[in-house]
């Protein structure tokens, strides 16, 4: 059941690795010599990059937003300044948030190590800031965060893919969100529905062509509120309504591809 999660995960963080550095150079090269615009650069401005985007391609990843852009990438996102934040599923979070939202991910050192190679990559790529639980200070965290335009951060604190409440919003962790209030960044919300239909490390699931389906809150500025207390009261709020926005919408479009044979939405096909 777990064969071909397993052999993924090594090939992606053993192989690969290896591989892009080339393909990247190549990438990188022909982004700075031709005329593209400032989304598709971001897609190859690291080796990290290239292997997160290298993985969506090639396990046919499609994304639905709520908006009606669809694809990976969030839209704008080269315009975007501040702290994303976004649910908190299975590993498959690691390749596919980092990706569409162009991003440096903070992530535990456990995470890290159990990418291998993938992970070394996107921690010489400056696109992974590694905390260790209990040790890295909240100061610490917010220093690091302010090298980067954008960084993100999972305010649930723990993947939930296999919770008793899984599709239910959870309580968010204060300590990043106070971060992002005192840095006076500019907060986005992402919230993406079916995550854990790609990848569930628990259950040994792998699986290509998977839909997923996203939606956005406008950002959030902390220079609106005059106490934490409100701004996290506020976040919350928003939290929530964008969580239900986003699995409201998966269900409309489950529901019209199901009355409509015809339609092209592709299903996820298992591996295993």
């Amino acid at each position: 059941m777990y064969v071909l999660l397993i052999l993924d995960c090594l090939f992606w963080g053993l192989i690969a690795p290896l591989l892009n550095i080339p393909l990247w150079i190549v990438l990188r090269l022909a982004s700075l010599c031709c005329s593209i615009d400032p989304e598709t650069r971001l897609r190859v401005a690291t080796p990290w990059d290239v292997i997160l985007n290298a993985w969506n391609i090639i396990h046919g990843i499609r994304m639905l937003d709520a908006d009606g852009e669809h694809g990976l990438i969030v839209p704008n996102v080269a315009d975007m300044r501040g702290a994303l934040i976004m649910n908190h599923r299975t590993w498959s979070d690691f390749v596919v948030d980092p990706a569409q939202g162009a991003a440096t991910v903070v992530a535990r050192t456990a995470a890290v190590a159990v990418t291998l190679l993938g992970g070394v990559t996107g921690l010489l790529s400056r696109r992974v800031i590694m905390i260790q639980r209990g040790k890295t200070s909240r100061q610490q965290l917010m220093a690091l965060c302010a090298k980067h335009e954008r960084y993100l951060i999972y305010p649930e604190g723990t993947r939930r893919a296999n919770a008793a409440d899984k599709d239910e919003p959870a309580a968010l962790r204060a300590g990043g969100l106070k971060n992002v209030y005192e840095a006076g960044d500019a907060l986005h919300i992402i919230i993406t529905v079916g995550k854990e239909d790609l990848v569930n490390e628990k259950k040994g699931i792998l699986r290509c062509g998977v839909t997923l389906f996203r939606a956005r809150h406008p950002p959030i500025h902390a220079k609106d509120f005059n106490t934490f207390e409100k701004y996290l009261a506020h976040v919350e709020k928003a939290w929530v309504m964008t969580w239900r926005r986003a699995y409201a919408f998966r269900e409309t479009e489950q529901r019209n591809a199901e009355a409509s044979p015809a339609s092209t939405r592709r299903k996820g096909v298992e591996l295993m």
